[in-house]
C-alpha cells in the first residue's frame, strides 16, 4: 500500500496509468459496440422502445404470468438497493408513489446487499442470495410481490438466486446505471461482475445508455433505456441566500482536478466534497442545501479517466432540479432530456468550462433564469416516480 501511495506522487506514473485506463475502458466499449452491431445485423434483430411491452407480456405468459392494472399506491414492491445514501436521496421515495415497498436486507437490520471490503465476494454473494430467497419467502406469506426491482451485479447477487424467486412467479427488473463500461465487468472470483451476467435471471433490463438496449435485445432479454432521476422534494431551491460560486459533489479523480484549477485561475472558489477533496465527504442528506445555495452546480460527466467518453450520472438530473444553474461535459445525452443554454449549460473542456463559469459568475440573472428551466423540466420529466412508472407500464401494471 505504501508502495501504491509513493507511485501516485509521481504525475509521469499517473499520467501513464490514466492513458492505460482510458485506453482499455474505451477498446472495450466500442469492441462491444461493434460486436452487438453486427450481431444484430445477422439475426435481422432490429431494437424498437415501443415493441418491448408486447415482448416482456409474451416471455411472462410463457412463465403463465398475466397482470391485471393495479390502482397506483396498490401495488407491493420489493427493492433490492445497492447504496442506501444514494437511494434514500429520490429512489426509495419514487417507489413508495406505487405503493409498499420492500427494503431487502443483506443482514437483518442492514439495508441494501453486502460488498466486503476486501476483493474476496463470494461469502457476500452467498449471503445476499441467501436472504434474497429468504426474505422474499417470508414477505410472500404477508400477501403477493408484484415485482422485484433493483440495482445488482452478478458477483454480489447470484443470478440463480434470482432465478429461484422467479420460479415462485416473480417478475424480476435490473436498473444499470454504467452499462458503457461494466456491462461486461471484469472477473471477481472467476465471475464476471458486469451486469450482462444476470440476463437469463431477469425479465426486464433499464440501461442508462440507450444503444445498450440492443446489447441486451441480442442477448434475449427485454430492455429499455431508463435514465437516472431525481426527486422534487428532496433537491429544491431555496428561499436562503447564495453562499457559494460553484460547488461540486464527487470523487477526486482522472481530469477533475484540472477542471477545479481551471475555474480557481479565475478567481473563483469551487466547494469540492468527496473523496480526495480537502473537504471529505459530505453527508447525503446535506446535498441538497448545497446545490440549492451554490450558484452553479457543476458537474463532470466523463467515464473513469477518459476526457471524452461520457455517461449519465445522478447530479445530471439533482443538479437541475436544485433549481441552481448545471453546469457539466457536453454529453450528446444530455440534448435529449434537457435544453442545452436553457435549461441547463455544458461545456467540452477545462478552459470552456472555466470561460462559462465566470460568465455565468458576471451575469446571475441569466444563471438565475437557466436554473428555474432547469428545474421546470426536471420536475416535469425526470423524477423517479416517471422513471418506476414507466417500468411499470411495460411490465403491464
Amino acid at each position: 500500500m505504501r508502495f501504491k501511495q509513493i507511485l501516485k506522487k509521481s504525475s509521469l506514473i499517473c499520467s501513464l496509468n490514466a492513458k492505460l485506463k482510458t485506453d482499455r475502458t474505451l477498446r472495450s466499449y466500442y469492441e462491444l459496440n461493434g460486436f452487438y452491431k453486427i450481431e444484430a445485423k445477422k439475426k435481422a434483430i432490429v431494437y424498437r422502445e415501443e415493441n418491448v411491452a408486447d415482448f416482456v407480456k409474451q416471455r411472462l405468459k410463457q412463465r403463465n404470468i398475466e397482470f391485471e392494472p393495479e390502482a397506483k399506491g396498490k401495488l407491493r414492491i420489493f427493492w433490492v438497493g445497492a447504496n442506501y445514501a444514494q437511494d434514500s436521496s429520490g429512489i426509495i421515495q419514487g417507489l413508495r408513489k406505487f405503493g409498499e415497498v420492500i427494503l431487502f436486507e443483506g443482514r437483518p437490520g442492514k439495508y441494501e446487499q453486502i460488498w466486503p471490503k476486501g476483493s474476496d465476494f463470494k461469502i457476500a454473494r452467498k449471503e445476499n442470495s441467501r436472504q434474497l430467497i429468504a426474505q422474499s419467502d417470508r414477505t410472500l406469506k404477508r400477501g403477493p410481490i408484484h415485482i422485484v426491482i433493483g440495482q445488482m451485479w452478478p458477483h454480489v447477487m447470484d443470478p440463480q438466486a434470482l432465478q429461484t424467486i422467479r420460479n415462485k412467479g416473480l417478475v424480476v427488473v435490473n436498473i444499470a446505471m454504467d452499462d458503457r463500461h461494466v456491462f461486461k465487468g471484469r472477473k471477481v472470483n472467476g465471475v464476471l461482475s458486469g451486469t450482462s451476467g444476470l440476463i437469463p435471471a431477469i425479465d426486464l433490463a433499464c440501461t442508462a445508455a440507450k444503444e445498450c438496449c440492443l446489447w441486451y435485445h441480442v442477448e434475449g432479454c427485454p430492455s429499455i433505456y431508463l435514465p437516472e432521476a431525481s426527486d422534487p422534494e428532496f433537491f429544491k431551491p431555496s428561499s436562503n441566500p447564495k453562499l457559494y460560486d460553484v460547488c461540486f459533489v464527487g470523487a477526486n479523480y482522472g481530469i477533475r482536478t484540472d477542471i477545479v484549477k481551471a475555474i480557481e485561475k479565475q478567481g473563483i472558489k469551487v466547494t469540492c466534497f468527496g473523496r480526495g477533496w480537502p473537504n471529505g465527504f459530505i453527508e447525503t442528506k446535506k446535498i441538497p442545501e448545497l446545490f440549492a445555495q451554490s450558484r452553479i452546480v457543476l458537474g463532470v460527466g466523463t467515464i473513469g479517466h477518459c476526457k471524452d467518453f461520457y455517461a449519465l450520472k445522478m447530479r445530471d438530473f439533482d443538479g437541475p432540479m436544485s433549481g441552481s444553474l448545471y453546469l457539466t461535459h457536453h454529453n450528446p445525452d444530455l440534448e435529449e432530456l434537457f435544453i442545452v443554454g436553457k435549461e441547463i449549460e455544458t461545456y467540452t473542456t477545462s478552459e470552456e468550462c472555466a470561460a462559462k463559469v465566470r460568465y455565468y459568475i458576471d451575469h446571475p440573472s441569466v444563471a438565475e433564469a437557466i436554473g428555474r428551466s432547469g428545474r421546470a423540466r426536471a420536475e416535469k420529466e425526470h423524477t423517479w416516480g416517471h422513471r418506476f412508472e414507466k417500468i411499470l407500464k411495460v411490465i403491464g401494471f
